[in-house]
């Protein structure tokens, strides 16, 4: 079964209210592959990219019409959680990953070896994607991750006691580490979308893998972050995707980041950056993830490596006009880079 249509789905916006409710109907009717055939598009409540059973809406396509070369999606009447207006999950666009409670570690794990020790090896079968969390270490009361350093690796062997994966691990992981459930959304694209309004993030994704979002940009963003990567991504590419904020900052309020990577392995940002911004790219926690020709401005930060990341870094930066400071890497990274760093050359 191919997993794109012969042809898209057709869909025409409301200018003026709600185009959730229709979008998310056409992608739990099967249609993977919508173009949006209207430059102005709001979408006032998140379009999940799950199931009703939490699985995931592999190789969904969102792109303007040919009719089209850009589809404005306004997210005001989302906005921000107002008890929590940190809340990544009030996006346009969102899939949680799935976690679900399992086991935890019983030995530290190293990298390079394709054994971890767990206490029950029976809760695992072949098959299943596992989500080891560094920052989730008390396994008596939370089984599930927290914000931090993690890995994701694909169950190939159980035993009572251990799990055999099927690569190599790429970090070390404390004893303790929780070992939850996760599923992986595969080969989404979305390209050609203009976010504005505030909502806290345009399209907020997990465990993405074999993903691309192509020119994927914002115009007076007052939201928290423009596009947001979150962990367990592998094998992403950003391109070509800007973001012009407009309260630059680390506040509850402020827009934090215009393009974000966290959790990612091996994933890319190409040609893409950010401005007034808290900082316009940030790679958090990653591992073998680089920036190439990023471009950032009046950022609070411009760019920046942070958490643990391991050979992860920026090629040929382009920035201009920090605020406080121009790039940053901190402390804890391993091997990671700033590499040829030039002036922005404005078009």
């Amino acid at each position: 079964m191919n997993i794109y249509s012969s042809a898209p789905y057709i869909f025409t916006p409301s200018p003026n209210s709600d185009n959730s409710p229709a979008i998310q109907s056409l992608i739990a009717a099967g249609n993977r592959w919508i173009q949006i055939d209207g430059d102005q598009c709001p979408i006032s409540t998140t379009i999940s990219l799950q199931d009703s059973n939490k699985n995931p809406y592999h190789g969904v396509i969102i792109e303007p019409s040919p009719n089209f070369s850009t589809v404005t999606i306004d997210t005001s009447n989302i906005g921000r959680n107002p008890a929590a207006p940190t809340d990544p999950s009030y996006a346009a666009f969102e899939y949680h990953g799935n976690l679900d409670a399992a086991g935890y570690l019983t030995q530290a794990a190293n990298p390079d070896r394709l054994e971890i020790f767990v206490n029950d090896g029976s809760l695992y079968s072949p098959g299943d994607w596992i989500f080891i969390s560094d920052a989730s270490t008390n396994p008596e009361q939370y089984l599930l991750p927290a914000d931090g350093p993690m890995e994701i690796g694909r169950v190939l062997y159980t035993s009572a006691n251990s799990l055999i994966l099927g690569a190599a691990l790429k970090r070390s992981h404390p004893i303790n580490a929780i070992v939850a459930f996760c599923k992986p959304i595969r080969n989404l694209v979305f390209r050609d979308l203009e976010f504005t309004g505030d909502s806290a993030v345009g399209i907020h994704v997990h465990m993405s893998h074999d993903g691309l979002f192509e020119r994927i940009t914002a115009a007076d963003w007052q939201g928290r972050t423009m596009l947001l990567l979150d962990s367990g991504g592998k094998n992403n590419t950003v391109i070509d995707c800007y973001c012009t904020a407009t309260t630059p900052g680390i506040g509850a309020g402020q827009s934090i980041w215009g393009i974000a990577l966290e959790g990612q392995d091996q994933s890319r940002v190409i040609n893409s950056g950010g401005e007034q911004c808290g900082a316009g790219v940030t790679l958090n926690y990653c591992i073998d993830t680089m920036a190439v020709n990023a471009r950032a401005r009046n950022n609070t930060v411009n760019l920046g490596v942070y958490t643990y990341s391991i050979r992860t870094g920026f090629i040929r930066p382009q920035t201009a006009s920090p605020q406080i400071v121009d790039t940053v890497i901190t402390d804890g990274c391993v091997d990671c880079y700033m590499l040829d760093k030039q002036p922005l050359t404005l078009p």
